[in-house]
């Protein structure tokens, strides 16, 4: 792949990393059980995988993303417990604690999918050897890559909140046009 191809690949992939961590932070405004939005956030997650792996011209790493999955769904009931003892308190408080509860977890589902995005684009841009480092690198990184996606979306929300409102502007204008 040349630079010029890398490059596009990088600037295709951030585009597709934030699209799939705003889908995620959008799941936990659905009122779900906590386990349907593990389930749902991990398929975002495959599916971000996937159209990295598009972007980057690589096959879809299967095995590295079954494995993704069920680390996903086995790494999500302890959160998961806690999180429905957290929204069980936070419920006894009606609209602020309800409110608390979703703003924590869509940002908890927002960072998560940056994270795997961010791992799997580096994975890609390594010519798909970094995934084979060990663990304690993985979950460094990881972390790292949570940590810099909680700050990170609330410059990706101003950004979707800008878009929605020139979309609504530019409604409002053909609405005008009309005869």
């Amino acid at each position: 792949m040349s630079q010029e191809c890398i490059e596009e690949a990088a600037e295709s992939a951030e585009k597709i990393i934030q699209g799939h961590v705003i889908a995620a932070m959008a799941a936990a405004v659905v009122p779900l059980p906590v386990l349907v939005d593990i389930a749902a956030v991990t398929a975002l997650e495959v599916h971000m995988i996937t159209k990295l792996a598009r972007a980057y011209e690589f096959p879809v790493p299967h095995k590295l993303v079954a494995s993704k999955v069920l680390i996903s769904l086995a790494g999500g009931i302890g959160p998961a417990y806690i999180s429905v003892k957290f929204e069980h308190l936070v419920k006894a408080v009606p609209v602020a604690g309800y409110a608390a509860y979703v703003a924590v977890l869509s940002i908890s589902n927002g960072a998560s999918v940056y994270a795997v995005g961010k791992i799997f684009q580096k994975h890609f841009e390594s010519g798909g050897t970094f995934l084979s480092s060990g663990n304690s690198i993985l979950r460094r990184y990881y972390k790292a890559y949570f940590a810099e996606g909680k700050k990170r979306i609330p410059a990706m929300r101003l950004e979707v909140q800008k878009q929605l409102d020139r979309h609504r502007l530019a409604h409002k204008f053909a609405d005008l046009a009309k005869p």
